[in-house]
């Protein structure tokens, strides 16, 4: 479908409404009256309207011109904008940026990231999406995600990844149990407790804990096992269970909940940590992602 009127045409239009004078247009077009006039006829023609009455050195706008001023510079600005907002989105200052994340994450981590990057780039907008890991790298190969917010090992040959935090390990217990009032949890108090442990699509956690209780010779009594921190902790809240959660949870507890470190040996301290790392697509030409990385290198020099 052919347009009726290009952008070069409503330019040649506003300047001649403004100044009702073909001289005084054309001079701030930067250009002779002859293609101003031409431009202007080629607009009636196609619009099948008068635009202009002509007097001997000068012109007035028809009622039809009169309306077309208004629509006409609203068109010329939206045109700019798009020229600006596109530019923006190329430079990675605009945009949407779909996040993928863990529910640990959301407690500390994600919020200071986010708060950090709109500091820098208000423009972009931002879609939130909480996963199991699994199910963050499948989208991210598939791209539905962006970026994602996971636990390693992390597939160097399909993704890139920075490490972001290194958390420890810790006991959630309602705030009336006795172990409440210690300040660290020595791991031998741990062995027969009714536990609200971490369900197989955990892996990551699964795996660590294994470890940790096979180093200090404990084993808790799993009542349940379950994949989302925040149901754990209601469950802890209710006095079902005790759970071994990721410290950074204390920062959402709440009333009701305790949340103490375990007490872990130095020499164990560096593989039982619990590491969170931002992963994207090797090869990625999102400008978006690219400054959201950069945003996150910034968070681990000052931050973490």
């Amino acid at each position: 479908m052919k347009l009726p009127f290009d952008l070069q045409q409503l330019q040649c239009f506003v300047a001649l409404a403004e100044t009702l004078h073909f001289g005084q247009a054309a001079r701030r077009l930067h250009m002779t009256q002859s293609p101003l006039s031409r431009q202007i006829s080629l607009l009636e023609e196609r619009m099948q309207v008068t635009l202009f009455v002509r007097h001997n050195r000068s012109v007035s706008l028809t009622p039809a011109g009169t309306f077309l001023l208004h629509e006409a510079r609203a068109i010329l600005q939206r045109a700019k904008d798009a020229v600006a907002q596109t530019q923006l989105a190329a430079g990675g200052e605009q945009g949407t940026l779909v996040i993928g994340f863990t529910s640990s994450a959301s407690f500390e981590l994600l919020p200071r990231l986010v708060q950090r990057h709109r500091q820098n780039y208000p423009d972009v907008n931002f879609v939130f999406k909480e996963l199991l890991i699994e199910e963050q790298f499948r989208m991210l190969d598939d791209a539905a995600l962006d970026v994602a917010l996971v636990r390693p090992p992390v597939d160097s040959l399909r993704f890139e990844s920075q490490l972001l935090m290194r958390d420890r390990w810790a006991l959630a217990m309602p705030a009336s149990h006795p172990l409440s009032a210690m300040q660290q949890i020595p791991m031998r108090y741990l062995d027969g407790v009714s536990m609200i442990a971490w369900s197989p699509h955990s892996r990551y956690f699964r795996v660590v804990l294994d470890r940790l209780y096979e180093l200090y010779d404990v084993t808790p009594r799993k009542i349940v096992s379950m994949s989302q921190i925040t149901a754990m902790l209601g469950m802890v809240r209710r006095g079902i269970g005790l759970a071994v959660v990721p410290y950074a949870a204390q920062s959402h507890t709440g009333d009701g909940l305790a949340i103490r470190p375990l007490q872990i040996d130095r020499k164990w301290a560096e593989e039982l940590a619990l590491l969170t790392v931002l992963a994207w697509r090797r090869g990625e030409h999102d400008s978006t992602v690219h400054r959201f990385v950069s945003t996150a290198r910034e968070c681990v020099s000052s931050a973490f």
